[in-house]
């Protein structure tokens, strides 16, 4: 799918780009201001004919920003009558680029939501019917295409944004508030950005960024496509910019374009299971010091629980790449596509493996019920350990806290709010499941576990406990 996108922009890559270095950049600034700004005006020249202004005329549309570029800068520097009716909010504009020399172009999903009709207008001012191909509302992609006959089509190219760095020079192209072909520049201010999305990865700028610049392109030097113009910060005396811009980046980008010209909608892998982070002290727990990874701390009956993962598994890479995180995890999953066998790099229980896996279909297979241990142990005990004071499930328990028919481990009781365990957040109520992997249903399982760990050697218990039937692993000191 990627390769598509590549094959698209291929011929682009051949167009002469004039490339202005950073030390050049530094030359002309040190020269002068016009010979700084000569510097740019031959690579301006050649990108501005592929941005262009995205006009949408959509359904329950309210924005400040909405109707036609010159309705917006009429409302903007007129003022009306009192009493006087305002513009019908029922278009707004954005921007986009071309990305294929036969009429595909990448903008923003939300410019184009709830969409009635879409017209795309070129820098020359003419205009053309738009086809929305695909949306991806999880990284705010959107792909268009135009007919613009036997004619060539100003394309431009994606670069590798993971090469990226901090302090490079950009430049902004797009239709801030209407003003077609506008252009500001500025650096590289921060990468891998995020928000609350899984697949975020956004790069910060300080070029500026303003309603209408969504969907266009932000560029490196050499004029190839470093990100997607997204959104900016805003102080609180202004709703424009303030310095602060982001854009998502293209290696994001291109990928989801890929899928959805080829496919009309996107394709994630999908692996099914739960994903925690690996600190130090659960790293130290499991005898992996040192290690990078995540921990596998829920499994859905899918891909991964087909393959033999298991919970408490440790992942450190996917196809020999390296994981540090749940976030990159997501991200390597989602790239590689539904449908495809990936090999799984992991520790359990201190022994390497590999588990070759085909990935599910996130948009498929999303709704999978998760898989849980079958038994109930219904005798009473009580123990104390920990700082915790457990007892062995019973129906009664299970019932009072709106547990499942196979639930079983030990229920916390009570915790004594100065122990380890409190600050680890297990609270009363929570059901502890594993220890070092093990299940335990009895407090003679639970103190066996301690007996066990203490004999190894290790100062740290890890523990599998349920909160409200989500599941994690915490390690905490063991009892002296």
């Amino acid at each position: 799918m990627t390769k598509l996108v590549g094959k698209l922009n291929s011929r682009s890559r051949n167009r002469p780009m004039a490339v202005i270095s950073a030390a050049a950049l530094a030359i002309a600034v040190m020269a002068g201001p016009s010979t700084a700004h000569d510097g740019f005006v031959d690579l301006v020249e050649q990108l501005i004919p592929s941005v262009v202004s995205v006009n949408v005329e959509a359904e329950g549309v309210n924005s400040p920003f909405a109707g036609t570029p010159r309705q917006f800068l009429e409302r903007y520097f007129q003022n009306r009558p009192e009493g006087e009716q305002q513009l019908p909010t029922t278009r707004v504009f954005g921007s986009g680029f071309f990305i294929s020399e036969d009429g595909y172009i990448v903008t923003h999903a939300h410019v184009v939501e709830n969409t009635v009709n879409i017209e795309v207008e070129f820098h020359d001012d003419r205009t053309f019917a738009a086809e929305l191909i695909g949306a991806d509302k999880n990284t705010d992609v959107a792909v268009l295409k135009i007919d613009a006959g036997d004619e060539t089509l100003p394309a431009l190219a994606f670069a590798d944004s993971d090469k990226l760095r901090v302090g490079e020079h950009v430049l902004a192209i797009g239709n801030p508030y209407g003003l077609e072909s506008s252009v500001s520049a500025g650096i590289v201010s921060g990468r891998e950005r995020t928000t609350n999305g899984p697949y975020d990865d956004y790069i910060q700028t300080d070029a500026a960024i303003n309603s209408g610049n969504s969907g266009g392109p932000l560029l490196n030097t050499a004029g190839e496509v470093v990100g997607v113009n997204t959104k900016y910060i805003a102080s609180q005396r202004s709703s424009g910019f303030s310095g602060i811009g982001f854009a998502m980046a293209s290696s994001v980008v291109e990928n989801v374009a890929g899928q959805l010209i080829e496919y009309g909608t996107t394709r994630r892998g999908w692996l099914g299971v739960g994903l925690q982070s690996l600190s130090p002290e659960l790293a130290e727990a499991q005898g992996l010091d040192g290690e990078n990874g995540i921990i596998v701390n829920r499994l859905l009956d899918g891909p991964a629980a087909d393959a033999g993962v298991m919970v408490g598994d440790v992942i450190t890479a996917l196809n020999g790449e390296e994981i540090s995180d749940t976030r990159s995890m997501l991200r390597l999953v989602a790239d590689a596509g539904s449908d495809t066998e990936v090999e799984l790099t992991l520790y359990r229980r201190g022994d390497r493996q590999t588990v070759s896996v085909v990935l599910g279909s996130r948009e498929r297979d999303y709704e999978a019920e998760e898989v849980r241990p079958a038994s109930l142990i219904e005798q009473v005990n009580e123990g104390d350990a920990l700082g915790l004071e457990v007892g062995e499930l019973s129906a009664a328990q299970r019932e009072a806290l709106e547990m499942e028919e196979g639930a079983s481990g030990l229920v916390v009781l009570g915790i004594d709010i100065k122990s380890p365990a409190f600050r680890q957040g297990i609270r009363k109520g929570d059901l502890i499941t594993k220890v070092n992997h093990e299940p335990v249903r009895t407090i003679r399982e639970l103190n066996a576990q301690i007996a066990a760990a203490e004999e190894a050697g290790r100062e740290l218990l890890l523990l599998f406990v349920e909160s409200q039937g989500v599941g994690r692993f915490v390690a905490v000191p063991l009892p002296s």
